[in-house]
């Protein structure tokens, strides 16, 4: 079980750590039992994190027009009345905790100094890119909202997501084809196991059936020697003097001792 420090959960969760000891009083964090200073699981952090994001989404589906109201936010036109300078640190608190939610503390902190980056010479994207990567924040996606946040991406951002994008679909086809051969392993399996089912009830059945042939073999010596014929035939084996129709030279088929009244065919003739 992995577990991180306040801080490094607050910064992951783009809040306060007032609001951490908050979600773990709340139980939606979980916080390592005896741990002082105070820690909390890794895996209920990014539960954490994915909820509130959904959260968010569900609040607000148009990420465009979001986007541009963060942007607006953080670059208004200087002398605007009871906002912060443009482009500051100080501009992010008057932004909404679903934009937080929704594109992550890095991402908004490089589109804050996104001009002072450029005069730079420097890439906004790659700059919030590499930041959540060290913070494991959300990182920025080829998606509209970002390019309103970070301006246009340079051509390494582009080669990073098209190569993100082919490992996506690659590791999709190698989940596929796992899917597909779990699929027929179990479809094989089920068969075997029908096969093998089968066969025992056949070869229950192959055993009443002998069975009752020894009793009646044991009142009827003619039927004894009538199934022995049709066995030896039911094996490939044919004895000198055998008919197609199942007579051999000393016993009668089925339907011609029905005829002459007996499988005995020398008693018969006599």
């Amino acid at each position: 079980m992995e577990v991180i420090p306040v801080a490094e959960a607050a910064q992951r969760l783009s809040i306060s750590d007032v609001a951490v000891y908050s979600a773990m009083k709340a139980g939606r964090l979980e916080r390592v039992p005896g741990s002082d200073p105070a820690r909390v699981t890794l895996a209920s952090v990014q539960r954490m994190t994915a909820d509130r994001r959904a959260e968010a989404m569900q609040r607000r589906s148009d990420l465009c027009t979001l986007a541009r109201q963060a942007d607006s936010l953080l670059h208004a036109p200087p002398g605007s009345t009871y906002l912060p300078p443009a482009g500051s640190r100080e501009a992010l608190r008057a932004l909404s905790a679903d934009t937080f939610a929704i594109f992550g503390r890095d991402v908004l902190e490089a589109a804050a100094s996104r001009d002072q980056i450029r005069k730079a010479s420097g890439c906004p994207t790659c700059f919030a890119d590499l930041s959540a990567r060290v913070h494991q924040t959300r990182p920025p996606r080829d998606e509209a909202a970002y390019k309103i946040l970070l301006g246009q991406p340079c051509p390494a951002d582009r080669q990073r997501w098209r190569a993100e994008a082919e490992a996506n679909r690659n590791a999709m086809a190698r989940l596929r084809t796992a899917e597909n051969l779990r699929r027929a392993e179990a479809e094989r399996t089920a068969a075997q196991a029908e096969f093998q089912a089968a066969r025992r009830g056949a070869e229950a059945a192959a055993s009443r059936v002998r069975s009752a042939a020894q009793r009646v073999a044991a009142v009827d010596p003619a039927v004894a020697r009538q199934a022995a014929v049709q066995a030896r035939r039911r094996g490939g084996f044919t004895a000198s003097g055998d008919l197609k129709c199942g007579c051999s030279s000393a016993v009668y088929c089925q339907g011609h001792a029905a005829l002459f009244g007996t499988y005995d065919r020398s008693q018969a003739n006599r």
